[in-house]
């Protein structure tokens, strides 16, 4: 069963769920999209009856985890959520594989307060709940912590205004210490005997030390290889605290050297704004379908004739708000690289972006991804 929300559902998703008649909660979201695709529509009791028959639910958006609590409350996938969702609550349970990871839980009131001095530069200040890069802020310096404080008191507003309090959450921030080393994303799921089943690894390129940003993620057969045990064995002793089972996910990593350390994990779904479908065009697996049907991908043939090529993820993220999608000139956009796989233009008020580009990309000619990493996108908007 899933759940459909807002803000972006994509094309490759709805066909999955109509030709497989896979059941679908009918809200709002759900309905406007089976005016695109017929779907198979439950109402509230059906859905959670549904739930109690095969214990899987998966959601496209953060924004679903409201239904849950409120229509499944008696049910421990609650208790999981909610600990998954507080950074502080998650550092806490797996304190016992990282009992030297130093952080700290604060109030939006006591950030003013922060003896600075008492922590070691560089660290990272987040809202204790929230998802993408909403609130995250690299501390180098004095000046670094003041000028996140001042961007949080006059961005929560338009944060609250987005994005429900499950998402969000309240006022409280988490400082940690900064954590070294390359980012990996990881679409996985615990099956139902709590074992971790990896669909898709792909490293978030950053264009320097304070880029925070969701600009570029790319997966590719080297990356497949080199980190598929090692993070399995990860997702397993992390499930020691966890308890885990029937439950997908999208877990944040950072790897230096043999230590791989949490960012999060991101409950009830993989990579956001279906972002996931990158394991199609790269590896021609439908993250969701593997989750509900119980399926491992056979990597060892899936990649055969994958060497040397990244499988990119790009989110086209509009440098200021008020430029319209009208005026972003897509051909000159696909133009600039090697392989598109697939572009969206994706014309929302409530994302502000130009759309998504899938490539695939010679390792080689990996320049082209540094490129548009470093891009404002001015240069293509026609004005």
């Amino acid at each position: 069963m899933v759940i459909l929300e807002k803000p972006y559902i994509s094309d490759l998703m709805l066909e999955y769920l109509s030709q497989y008649n896979i059941p679908v909660l009918a809200n709002d979201f759900a309905r406007e999209s089976a005016k695109r695709y017929q779907l198979n529509l439950l109402t509230d009791s059906q859905m959670k009856a549904e739930y109690e028959r095969n214990g899987k639910i998966y959601t496209t958006s953060e924004n679903a985890l409201d239904w849950i609590y409120n229509n499944l409350s008696n049910h421990e996938i609650i208790e999981k959520i909610s600990v998954l969702k507080d950074k502080f609550k998650f550092r806490e349970l797996l304190r016992p594989m990282y009992p030297d990871f130093l952080y700290k839980e604060v109030t939006e009131e006591e950030l003013d307060e922060i003896n600075f001095e008492k922590f070691n530069p560089p660290f990272i200040l987040k809202p204790s709940i929230g998802f993408l890069s909403l609130g995250v802020y690299t501390i180098y310096n004095r000046q670094d912590l003041e000028a996140a404080i001042l961007d949080i008191k006059e961005s929560k507003m338009n944060w609250k205004s987005n994005f429900p309090n499950s998402v969000i959450g309240d006022s409280k921030f988490i400082l940690e210490q900064y954590i070294p080393g390359t980012e990996y994303a990881i679409d996985a799921y615990y099956n139902d005997g709590g074992k971790p089943v990896i669909l898709n690894i792909f490293t978030h390129r950053f264009a320097s030390t304070t880029d925070v940003s969701d600009r570029v993620y790319y997966t590719s057969k080297e990356i497949i290889d080199t980190f598929k045990h090692p993070f399995e064995l990860f997702l397993t002793e992390a499930n020691q605290f966890l308890q885990l089972k029937n439950f997908p996910m999208h877990v944040e990593v950072r790897v230096d050297g043999n230590v791989i350390c949490p960012i999060e994990f991101n409950p009830m779904r993989f990579a956001g704004l279906s972002c996931t479908d990158v394991a199609y065009y790269a590896y021609g697996i439908r993250t969701i379908e593997y989750f509900l049907q119980n399926k491992e991908p056979a990597f060892s043939e899936i990649l055969k004739g994958k060497e040397g090529h990244l499988y990119s993820l790009i989110l086209l993220d509009k440098p200021d708000k008020s430029i319209p999608c009208s005026v972003f000139n897509y051909d000159k956009l696909y133009n600039s690289f090697e392989n598109v796989l697939e572009l969206r233009k994706v014309n929302n008020p409530n994302l502000d972006i130009f759309g998504f580009v899938f490539t695939q990309t010679q390792k080689k000619n990996e320049k082209e991804l540094d490129y548009i990493l470093s891009s404002d996108l001015y240069e293509f908007c026609d004005y």
